[in-house]
């Protein structure tokens, strides 16, 4: 369908919606991502969010799309950036068994977590796709996560490319991301942090509401800011208590900051958080 076509449609089943309005609709969206994205696609997400069915022909972007441009519903999508974690895959049950597997990708505007279904889990579990690699994720697609963030899905018809090592001084490294312990506040949300473990305290088990155990650690971490007790859930607290001591450099991905009962700051993390141990701190 040509953009008027799609025009046509949108304003058949919206009645009261006039073109001078959808026209304006278009002109604000065309403002919000800075150009990289035409008229037909830009007119798809409006009829996406006015309930019209477009035949789709695949939504496209001109090339490679910062992170601060996405937004959910582009079915068409490149972005390229560092890797800066990445998650074990794993299996799923259902109707379709398949498996994922999650990555963290970084560039000169933000932070993005990815996605990768299927046979792109395969990369991550053959080592294609490491920590620290610049890489391309190409015809992927955005969704909205539990949280209202944007996320990238890379599937069937998504590729994967590796970029030379040249190329790694074209992005940051995490430490641009970083947030500072005293910095954080209570709607922080997700973040990202690295510090020192001053006090580890022995795990301990808990009976969830559908009577299954539960393993929570707590243990303090530490920057030239400040400090803040960190607490660790289930998988994370048992991949964490045979490793984690006084003085180790820790640093967390996506972890979530959360307001105490009295007042205080916590950070949480669980399966989302990617966890780096980076040595001794000789102040530890």
């Amino acid at each position: 369908m040509t953009s008027r076509d799609i025009i046509q449609k949108i304003l058949l089943e919206n009645p009261q919606l006039s073109e001078e309005q959808l026209l304006e609709r278009l002109s604000n969206e065309r403002k919000r991502t800075g150009g990289l994205l035409g008229d037909e696609t830009l007119l798809r997400l409006i009829a996406a969010k006015c309930g019209v069915a477009v035949e789709q022909n695949g939504i496209c972007s001109s090339g490679v799309l910062a992170t601060c441009r996405l937004f959910a519903g582009l079915n068409d999508v490149t972005v390229e950036g560092r890797v800066i974690a990445v998650f074990p895959a794993r299996s799923f049950e259902g109707e379709k068994p398949g498996k994922y597997a999650t990555a963290w990708l970084a560039d000169n505007d933000g932070t993005l977590r990815i996605m990768l279904w299927n046979e792109k889990a395969e990369l991550v579990e053959s080592a294609f796709l490491k920590v620290g690699q610049v890489a391309r994720f190409v015809h992927g697609y955005t969704r909205e996560d539990r949280n209202g963030k944007v996320e990238l899905h890379v599937g069937g018809r998504s590729s994967v490319e590796v970029e030379p090592p040249e190329k790694a001084n074209a992005y940051p490294t995490i430490e641009r991301f970083l947030t500072k312990i005293g910095a954080l506040t209570a709607s922080t949300g997700a973040v990202h942090v690295r510090g020192v473990v001053k006090d580890v305290f022995e795990p301990k088990t808990f009976t969830r509401s559908d009577s299954t155990d539960g393993s929570v650690m707590r243990f303090t971490l530490v920057d030239d800011s400040g400090m803040v007790t960190t607490v660790a859930w289930n998988d994370k607290a048992i991949e964490l208590k045979t490793s984690l001591k006084p003085g180790v450099r820790l640093q967390l991905i996506n972890a979530r900051v959360k307001d105490t009962q009295n007042g205080a700051l916590e950070i949480h993390v669980d399966q989302n958080t990617y966890a780096k141990m980076e040595g001794t701190s000789s102040n530890g």
